[in-house]
């Protein structure tokens, strides 16, 4: 280990104090980590790359995107919800016209996540609309479009609407009148290895995000470290190596001091400075009993949400007189984990007048 990586292991290991300790797990938490790394703007530009169809890209002039420092959840709100927005102007316009793009990040199935983004977009115009009219601008002035991507990084695939008028009940006939906003999801979580972005940083940021569920959190992390480990000489590669171990360390299910005993052994074979090992052992400590804490919570949300099912396929059974449901249905029934979803579902299945008017709600 040469002298700067010693001082630097020794700077590790010096003892945070409880500010310095709640500032840093709050950084390295499961929400704010995701979020903190899509306001690095080199990553949001290369995240947008990935993720926006070509028709969309060939209009935006990604290079010119700027973090708008702005957030529109409401106060009450933002202990639980985390937005990104960026700023970016079109190619070859003759004014400075931009397209916000609004990125929800979530780590839960939330049924009601697009009603989320449309209440940000209202706020997003207002401020647009106020500015306007502050400025004497509003006989000319046009609402900006916000283009929102729904950032999944949960346990499980994300299942809830990306649709806002699957949100409503419809009559029929007056569908025209509905007000409609589509969001673009990306889920990190359903991502196969064969479908990471070729550039290394981004790619790191996609194996690090899935870690946090996984059982096999040590193996991930030597994924990480050999992917990372032909620039690991570089300050900024070692940075993102130590970044996922930390949230490993601060979010992970499965994360044991024998797991990173492993990987240390793996990366230590560089010179590579890691973490302290004492910060490490108070993280996962308070990680074990927060993460008991959340199994319990999560057991209990899985078995009512299992009772659930069970209740909505009895009831259509006893209504419709069937010894058992069609598949079609039942699988989308079964794929459902929304309690709230699952108690307004069964709600319909008592009320609905046909089965073909359940499928219909279903769907």
């Amino acid at each position: 280990m040469s002298e700067d990586q010693s001082k630097q292991q020794q700077l590790l290991e010096q003892p945070f104090n409880e500010t310095a300790l709640s500032k840093f797990k709050k950084e390295f938490r499961h929400d704010e980590f995701g979020r903190n790394k899509l306001k690095e703007v080199r990553k949001a530009r290369k995240f947008l790359i990935h993720v926006l169809k070509p028709e969309v890209k060939v209009l935006l002039d990604i290079d010119k995107l700027e973090i708008d420092s702005e957030s529109f959840v409401d106060e009450w709100l933002k202990s639980f919800y985390l937005d990104v927005l960026y700023r970016i102007p079109l190619k070859n316009s003759n004014e400075y016209l931009v397209i916000f793009i609004l990125i929800e990040l979530k780590t839960d199935n939330d049924q009601f996540t697009i009603f989320q983004i449309l209440r940000y977009i209202i706020n997003v115009w207002w401020r647009e609309f106020t500015t306007a009219k502050d400025e004497g601008r509003l006989r000319t002035f046009l609402f900006p479009m916000v283009l929102p991507i729904i950032f999944y990084h949960g346990e499980g695939t994300f299942t809830a609407p990306v649709k806002m008028r699957d949100l409503v009940r419809v009559v029929k006939g007056l569908e025209r009148y509905v007000l409609d906003l589509e969001a673009i999801l990306f889920d990190v979580s359903a991502l196969k290895s064969e479908e990471f972005p070729e550039d290394t940083e981004l790619s790191v940021l996609f194996m690090t995000l899935q870690l946090v569920f996984s059982t096999d959190v040590a193996e991930r992390l030597i994924e990480i470290y050999r992917k990372l480990r032909p620039t690991l000489h570089l300050p900024e590669s070692q940075k993102e190596l130590r970044d996922a171990i930390y949230y490993a360390a601060t979010s992970a299910k499965h994360f044991s001091r024998q797991d990173f005993q492993k990987v240390s052994t793996q990366i230590e074979k560089e010179g590579v400075v890691t973490v302290s090992t004492s910060l490490l052992d108070q993280l996962l400590a308070e990680g074990i009993a927060k993460g008991e804490a959340r199994g319990e919570a999560r057991g209990e949300a899985r078995g009512k949400a299992e009772g659930l099912r069970k209740a909505v396929l009895n009831v259509l059974c006893k209504r419709f007189k069937m010894t058992d449901v069609p598949s079609e249905i039942k699988t989308a029934i079964q794929r459902m984990n929304d309690s709230i979803a699952l108690e307004s579902l069964l709600s319909y299945a008592l009320d609905c007048q046909t089965l073909d008017e359940f499928a219909e709600a279903l769907n």
